[in-house]
């Protein structure tokens, strides 16, 4: 009998971990007018005793802030819809974090463990509603503070399944300090207001996979607040990402920076709509109405510290900017006796990459003097862009700028090559590159400015008309370029400028010292042509 009692009690414990909490039976009404914030809470409170799941059923259920906490799942069944409330007063101000910042958000979890929003329903943020209507958070004098759709601080085991979001006030998913997180099979719609991003995670053990997104703002936004501890051990794949902004993104808060970060198997594209951007209208030489800023931007501005990133198999259309990664330093004060290090960025990684883009903005690698990007390797990147640079945008001098915000018009609405920028680096490998321009282009395919130790091998080029050189070093130090493949083959295949620069060594090309063209200050013998 003992035995029989202890095993009823197991039973029982284990059962009630399981239990179900409708909100219909807390007082909650689905007739899209209710204000339904105490009866959701009521059952949230209840089911944490035990744990299991508060269930939503189909409906819509307007809401203001509700708090998840220990071991509960937030369930939405088919046709349950879980709608914010118009009203700003539903949203109470809220303060965490290390920064201390206040804010306000439709779904709240503060320090809990073993939650989960899961199921087939829609939670839907209003984020349209007029006394949401602040602007932009960007446009000085701005005082409003919208809520997030999710906002979830400092918690462990975090399950975020298969549900659609919509329609956020600010941004869609915003996560801080949590760990061991599963974001999967979630369905992003966000273009109903200012700084729409899709997801933002600043938190380690993260695993994001199967989303499709389609936000006006940033896609999947890595974020880091804490100088002490970086974005770490993060893998985004088989996702769809379609932005009107940069799709998949590091920055541009990067304090502490990013470790170990995988990104694989990824579709970028324009988003469904474009309300807000219109970059065609103001950028010069875009070619279509919409676009996404930047596939991959990975921005390293704020003096942490970016460390392994991998990133594979990306499919890019309708992109600006395929590629972007830029070290800078936006966070250095402006008392110069203040000590301060602008961290580094380096062991970047990225592979198969099928890129079209659709402006003048060409992908590029930037450090800034003194500070350099360090070990990057690019391999087998097939980008097509549209060309119609002229040789005066060739020749034309790029300012640092390493103290801006960083985006890929940063530099202004043109870059002197056509294909890739690459300035200020350490340790970079080209590996079976295809550049391609749909229009004539007067601009190099590849600059490289001040870039020490780098190996080129297969660097394919194909234009329609080649009317300036396929690579272009300026101040260069130990280049080795193998076997490029130079289709309608120009004079010069290769421009060399630079009183800095040394051993360069050019093998594979037919004929080439006939095709290389070298600047009055070169040193004499820093090139060698086997």
């Amino acid at each position: 009998m003992k035995a029989l009692i202890i095993c009823l009690l197991l039973f029982t414990s284990l059962f009630g971990f399981s239990a179900d909490y409708n909100i219909l039976s807390y007082g909650a009404k689905a007739d899209g007018q209710t204000i339904n914030t105490k009866a959701i809470q009521d059952a949230i409170d209840k089911c944490s005793e035990t744990g299991g799941r508060v269930i939503i059923p189909a409906g819509t259920f307007i809401s203001g802030t509700i708090i998840l906490k220990n071991n509960v799942t937030l369930y939405l069944m088919n046709g349950a819809e879980l709608k914010g409330s118009p009203n700003m007063k539903d949203y109470p101000d809220n303060t965490v974090g290390t920064r201390r910042k206040v804010f306000r958000s439709l779904i709240i979890a503060k320090d809990a463990a073993a939650i989960s929003i899961a199921g087939q329903g829609t939670i839907n943020g209003n984020g349209a509603s007029p006394e949401f209507n602040l602007g932009d958070n960007t446009t000085p004098g701005y005082t409003g503070i919208r809520p997030t759709l999710i906002y979830m601080y400092n918690c462990k085991g975090v399950d975020i399944l298969d549900v659609s979001l919509k329609n956020s006030a600010f941004w869609m998913e915003n996560y801080q300090g949590c760990e061991n997180m599963h974001i999967k099979g979630v369905q992003i719609f966000n273009h109903a207001n200012f700084n729409n991003d899709a997801i933002d995670i600043d938190c380690k053990n993260v695993l994001i996979e199967d989303c499709t997104i389609d936000s006006d703002d940033d896609g999947i936004c890595l974020k880091s607040e804490d100088k002490n501890t970086p974005c770490q051990n993060v893998i985004i794949r088989n996702c769809v990402v379609a932005s009107n902004c940069n799709a998949i993104k590091f920055g541009t808060t990067s304090r502490g920076g990013f470790r170990n970060i995988n990104i694989s198997n990824i579709t970028i594209h324009q988003a469904s709509e474009d309300k807000l951007r219109n970059w065609q209208k103001h950028i010069k030489f875009i070619e279509q109405p919409i676009t996404v800023i930047a596939g991959i931007a990975i921005e390293n501005v704020d003096g942490g510290f970016t460390d392994n990133v991998t990133i594979n198999n990306i499919y890019m259309n309708d992109i600006q900017t395929p590629i972007f990664i830029k070290f800078g330093n936006r966070a250095a004060p402006k008392d110069k006796t203040t000590p301060y290090t602008p961290g580094y960025l380096r062991n970047v990684t990225i592979s198969n990459i099928t890129a079209v883009s659709h402006s003048k903005i060409t992908s590029s690698i930037t450090g800034f003097p003194g500070y350099d990007v360090e070990n990057v390797q690019l391999s087998n990147i097939k980008i097509s862009t549209m060309g119609e640079g002229t040789a005066d945008e060739a020749d034309a001098p790029l300012p640092e700028k390493e103290t801006l915000y960083p985006e890929n018009r940063m530099f202004g609405a043109v870059l002197p090559s056509s294909g890739l920028y690459i300035r200020h680096v350490k340790g970079i490998s080209l590996q079976n590159i295809t550049l391609q321009t749909r229009n004539m282009d007067a601009r190099p395919a590849v600059i490289m400015d001040d870039v020490k130790d780098a190996k080129i091998e297969l660097l394919a080029t194909e234009e329609t008309e080649i009317t300036n050189a396929a690579l272009k070093l300026v101040n260069c130090e130990n280049v080795l370029w193998l076997n490029p493949k130079i289709t309608k083959s120009p004079f010069p295949v290769l421009t060399v400028d630079g009183e800095k620069t040394q051993a360069i060594t050019i093998t594979g090309i037919s004929g080439a010292k006939n095709k290389i063209r070298y600047s009055a200050v070169v040193p004499k013998g820093a090139v060698t042509v086997n």
